[in-house]
């Protein structure tokens, strides 16, 4: 086939796909990446991060990038390394935890925690231990207080959850953790807490808290795949290092061969932003989503499941079901949680007020009968 043909077609298979700019995507974690960064991905995309002889410049960049994150999360001796996303980022974690106690088999988990927690459990042999919730979809802290045990391996906190973007108790949960692993997953809410007023803490200023998974390719508007797995410090890693015989080096990455394109892209991304430009960015997510939220209360028969802890909304409207297959039709990718009983909205930087006041105008002409 011709290159023209080739190109011709991709772009007819993609362009039946929603675009962000539609301003009808209003489910996805994700967002439209900057211009430039899809260019630095380009500039380095024939590198492998695995390579590390052949591509020192990755190298480079990526420990550039890992000292950024050591900035935000309060700690200069923090390591790590750039993941393909959140999945990778949470098996990371836990299989550095199995090795540091490979003793013990039991971690702790919440209900609300991302599935890829039970891949991992189920791929290292691990026994989760679930933890309620509260009444306010947080991990029930009285609960993993009375289950922790000699046998406690690891607890596993959100920031973030995938449903609601509820921020799990950190704080509290660090102060049980003395000699057990603690992992939180902020694949979601990296990139939102250190940037508001006021947020609870979910850095390694608590001195508990052993990993943190933390998405680029989410809130930190860049491509993907791009995730982050963050360590306390250089020990962790080393936990899990290799050295192959047909290399001249050692690894410890989950994943072998990793895209040097990624990591110019975070780079590219994290220099262009910095501090001050993803705390404007999450302060105008977070004033979309209290400006959503003020005009779900004004509708009879929609509901805000609760007061949003970062830019996730759970709606809450009558006959669900219904509803949900109604806006879906009507053009809106929007997602349903069967266990919060509620439509998903995640306030992205796409989702601007004119997005949000279509899907109320929407939501309205759906519960009238239109």
């Amino acid at each position: 086939m011709e290159k023209d043909r080739i190109i011709k077609r991709l772009k007819d298979i993609r362009a039946k796909d929603p675009k962000f700019s539609d301003g009808r995507i209003i489910a996805s974690v994700s967002t439209e990446p900057f211009d430039f960064a899809v260019e630095a991905f380009k500039i380095f995309s024939d590198t492998n991060a695995l390579d590390v002889n052949i591509f020192p410049g990755v190298k480079q960049l990526e420990r550039e990038v890992i000292d950024w994150f050591g900035t935000i999360l309060k700690n200069q001796m923090i390591d790590g390394y750039i993941t393909t996303g959140g999945t990778e980022g949470n098996v990371a974690a836990l299989f550095v935890a199995k090795k540091l106690n490979p003793g013990r088999r039991e971690i702790l988990v919440p209900e609300s925690a991302h599935y890829s927690i039970k891949r991992a459990a189920d791929l290292m042999d691990l026994k989760i231990n679930w933890v309620k919730l509260d009444e306010n979809f947080r991990a029930d802290i009285g609960d993993i207080e009375s289950k922790i045990s000699e046998k406690t391996l690891a607890v596993v906190a959100t920031a973030g959850t995938s449903s609601l973007g509820v921020i799990d108790p950190v704080e509290e949960i660090n102060s049980l953790c003395d000699d057990i692993f603690f992992h939180v997953d902020a694949a979601f809410g990296g990139f939102v807490l250190p940037f508001m007023e006021n947020a609870p803490c979910i850095d390694f200023s608590l001195e508990n808290i052993d990993s943190i998974t933390i998405d680029p390719h989410k809130m930190g508007m860049n491509l993907i795949p791009a995730g982050a797995i963050l360590f306390r410090d250089k020990s962790y890693l080393k936990k899990i290092k290799i050295s192959p015989s047909y290399l001249s080096f050692s690894t410890n990455t989950v994943s072998g061969s990793r895209s040097g394109g990624a990591i110019a892209s975070v780079w590219a991304t994290i220099n262009y932003l910095g501090f001050d430009g993803y705390r404007r960015v999450v302060k105008e997510c977070m004033e979309n989503t209290r400006f959503l939220c003020r005009e779900i209360d004004k509708i009879e028969g929609l509901e805000v499941v609760k007061k949003p802890d970062i830019n996730v909304v759970g709606i809450r409207i009558r006959d669900m079901e219904t509803a949900y297959s109604r806006l879906v039709e009507r053009g809106w990718d929007i997602l349903a949680d069967s266990r919060s009983g509620s439509l998903r909205v995640v306030v992205m930087p796409h989702v601007t007020k004119p997005v949000i006041r279509n899907l109320i105008k929407d939501m309205k002409e759906i519960l009238a009968g239109d």
